[in-house]
């Protein structure tokens, strides 16, 4: 005999959901999801983590986290499932005082300057330095951090770049004094995934949170402008 999931009502809840996620997803995620919850679902309390992508899935896999947020290049194991959130493209920023040009730099001016590189650890492999690799070329890198969010505000004023993801650019100021660019080396866009225990699948709370997240992203990206 099967048995009936019980009705979640959004507005009526009352729980705490674990996310684990960078300082980039929570950028592009907790605003909004705030957004709805606070107008939807007043009751329902977040507490968000920050780990590495090994630890976050540890975490889902013991059922310490309800959702992992982030880009996860192994493949998982059986009992978790995944959703493709969207795909992230990269940017360069440089301040605009330093850039001959609005088209931003050539190859060997790009490798010439000195360049800034969000990581957890210094010794994480990255998509940029994948594709430097690939080409036969490296860069110096002249600051490593932790965290994306002073990331820009350190190139300001500098010779610095900052190459990272597009999304992470997004709540710059008109006046900001940097300018974003292609960059001259073709990076390769990541997917950025949501990831959950299976276990969850029959927590029609857990379920009710994955849809608006997803349909939350959806309608962000249908009002990006056409690159």
């Amino acid at each position: 005999m099967l048995i009936k999931q019980p009705a979640f009502d959004p507005a009526q809840a009352k729980r705490v959901f674990r996310l684990a996620m960078s300082d980039y997803g929570s950028l592009v995620i907790l605003p909004g999801l705030v957004r709805i919850l606070r107008s939807n679902a007043p009751g329902i309390d977040l507490q968000v983590v920050q780990a590495s992508r090994t630890s976050m899935l540890t975490g889902v896999q013991d059922g310490d986290i309800d959702m992992a947020f982030g880009v996860f290049h192994s493949p998982l194991s059986d009992e978790l499932r995944s959703h493709t959130l969207f795909i992230e493209h990269f940017v360069c920023a440089a301040d605009r005082n330093t850039l001959a040009k609005e088209g931003g730099l050539e190859k060997t001016e790009w490798l010439r300057r000195p360049h800034v590189l969000v990581a957890m650890q210094s010794s994480e492999s990255n998509e940029i330095e994948n594709t430097l690799h690939r080409e036969g070329v490296s860069r110096r890198v002249a600051m490593t951090l932790p965290h994306w969010g002073v990331a820009s505000r350190v190139v300001e004023n500098t010779d610095l770049i900052l190459t990272a993801a597009r999304r992470s650019f997004d709540l710059f100021l008109e006046e900001s004094p940097l300018q974003l660019f292609t960059p001259p080396y073709p990076i390769d866009p990541f997917e950025f995934s949501m990831v959950w225990h299976s276990r969850r699948e029959s927590d029609a709370g857990h379920n009710w949170m994955r849809r608006a997240i997803i349909e939350m992203l959806r309608e962000d990206e249908a009002k990006e402008p056409d690159e």
